[in-house]
């Protein structure tokens, strides 16, 4: 079952569904905030190199443009609700904490039964004061120390964190392949195997992603299209232009 509906700018999906085997959900990074909250099962989050580990009543953040892959864990009932948001569907108080994490996952256990009540409900619109109201909560708990002692266990991968991290310094450059299997002490082949494994995607696909997804973000922001793929190592906008126009297109097919 899923539930899809937007609420004052929040884009909310409520998901259910009987998992059979692991199986992996997502694999890319947005322009916005993503907010997922587990119900039932387990979920695992792999973010440049960082593995975390969600159960039944935790939350996690993920700003924008931070790549990202979603996996259930073990068989049996899946329960999650996502939603997708700009900055300003945060309280205005609470930006400039939001921005200083804009590199880091936020974690929280939050009581998530009443937010699921009242998505299982037939006429959601009439309930969208309560919906916000619980998201505003969930910000201010978040944010209160993001109760990193109760939070699931990471573990960390120090190649994908040296390839991750050399990549998003060097975005705005022509990345190549030698430099990233020197940076991480590998060889080409054994680079492109290890990455490709570890995070179901190839370095190219990768580096691509994540450029396209930081430029349609200047634009969104008002950037002008040539300045935005000069930002994010395009010097030849027709090139740029073929790549952006399609991803656009797979994005509002999805």
């Amino acid at each position: 079952m899923k539930k899809r509906i937007m609420i004052n700018g929040f884009n909310f999906e409520y998901t259910e569904s009987l998992i059979k085997e692991s199986i992996l959900l997502e694999n890319h990074c947005h322009t916005q905030y993503e907010m997922i909250a587990v119900l039932d099962g387990i979920v695992t989050i792999m973010q440049a190199g960082k593995k975390y580990c969600l159960r039944k009543n935790q939350i996690i953040i993920i700003p924008p443009l931070l790549y990202h892959s979603v996996t259930t864990k073990d068989n049996g009932y899946y329960t999650r609700i996502t939603a997708l948001f700009n900055i300003k569907q945060i309280p205005y108080v609470l930006q400039p904490e939001f921005i200083n994490y804009s590199n880091d996952i936020l974690i929280a256990s939050f009581d998530i039964e009443k937010l699921k009540e009242i998505f299982l409900k037939e006429n959601l619109p009439y309930y969208a004061p309560l919906i916000e109201s619980s998201m505003i909560e969930i910000f201010y708990s978040i944010l209160k120390g993001s109760n990193f002692k109760s939070s699931p266990k990471i573990e960390t991968d120090t190649f994908l964190q040296q390839a991750c991290q050399y990549i998003e310094q060097h975005l705005h450059e022509k990345i190549l392949l030698d430099d990233l299997a020197k940076h991480t002490a590998k060889s080409k082949s054994s680079f492109c195997h290890l990455f490709k494994e570890k995070m179901n995607i190839s370095p190219k696909q990768y580096i691509l992603q994540k450029r396209l997804t930081m430029a349609s973000k200047l634009i969104d922001e008002g950037v002008p299209h040539t300045v935005a793929a000069k930002r994010v190592g395009y010097d030849n906008y027709s090139n740029f232009y073929k790549l952006y126009k399609t991803q656009l297109e797979k994005t509002h097919h999805m």
